[in-house]
């Protein structure tokens, strides 16, 4: 499969884009039901990070099909494969919530590295109406086009087996797609006036909730990071936010930590067809 996956309209039922679920399958499950998705005609896409923290990474890795269920791959996903694959990094992983994966058989570790090195990094979905860009951290130089170029250039290496940390253009590739957070420091800094002080995640949330109004009265130079050409909207995971956030035509997608009262960023971005289930 393409580092770079191209999907057409679905003409049967809803495209869902949910944020980074790490782990929490039974939550994404609750949510699905909540919006009665039908694994006939609905289509899932999620943003990378399926793994890690919550219980069931295994079995959210297991789901991802690129027909019914889609990912992108994470920056979890990625020190996965690399601690596989350079035992010396591994210890990053297990820091990051990824002991389950080092309990698993060697086959099956195999099995699931070899599953997400085929996973995109970055998808354009067509809506109907418009086409939207999912990628987990950060496109290059606010540019999609510049990103798929970017991709295309490395997908033969990556094919090929290259490594994360070993290779060079795949190690700055995945820096800036998979880790790059500073489209996420504008909002929190420039926008929300939130600084580098250190808060708790409840002084965190109330602050960002309290000054969301901020963004509507943005000049609109603060607000042009957030314009992403060659895209009609891009939707991200990677960085916390307590609730969805739209800021230009960037929709920042990752509001769930697992704590009581929180929710998984679940959005429905396409028209669909009338029909029986979806009256």
């Amino acid at each position: 499969m393409s580092m770079f996956l191209n999907v057409d309209r679905n003409l049967v039922g809803r495209d869902f884009v949910v944020g980074d679920v790490h782990g929490h399958l039974q939550q994404l499950h609750a949510q699905l039901q909540e919006v009665a998705f039908d694994t006939s005609l609905d289509r899932l896409f999620c943003l990378g990070d399926l793994v890690d923290r919550g219980p069931d990474s295994e079995a959210l890795l297991e789901m991802i099909d690129q027909h019914t269920f889609f990912s992108v791959s994470g920056n979890h996903e990625a020190m996965m494969i690399a601690g596989f694959e350079n035992p010396e990094t591994a210890a990053k992983h297990r820091t990051n919530g990824g002991e389950w994966f080092y309990t698993l058989p060697l086959d099956q570790r195999q099995h699931l590295v070899n599953q997400v090195r085929h996973w995109p990094w970055a998808i354009e979905l067509d809506t109907g109406s418009r086409r939207i860009g999912l990628i987990h951290a950060n496109v290059l130089g606010g540019s999609w086009s510049r990103t798929q170029r970017a991709l295309a250039a490395i997908e033969e290496a990556w094919s090929a087996g290259a490594s994360l940390e070993e290779d060079e253009r795949m190690a700055s590739a995945a820096e800036q797609f998979l880790w790059d957070r500073s489209l996420a420091r504008q909002l929190y800094r420039c926008l929300l006036g939130l600084g580098d002080a250190k808060r708790t995640l409840v002084e965190y949330k109330r602050l960002f909730l309290e000054r969301l109004d901020t963004i509507d009265l943005a000049k609109p130079e603060t607000l042009a990071p957030f314009q992403i050409s060659g895209i009609e909207a891009l939707y991200l995971g990677h960085n916390f936010v307590p609730k969805p956030v739209a800021v230009g035509n960037c929709h920042f997608l990752d509001t769930y930590r697992g704590a009581q009262g929180e929710r998984l960023a679940l959005v429905c971005v396409n028209e669909f067809p009338m029909s029986p289930s979806h009256p």
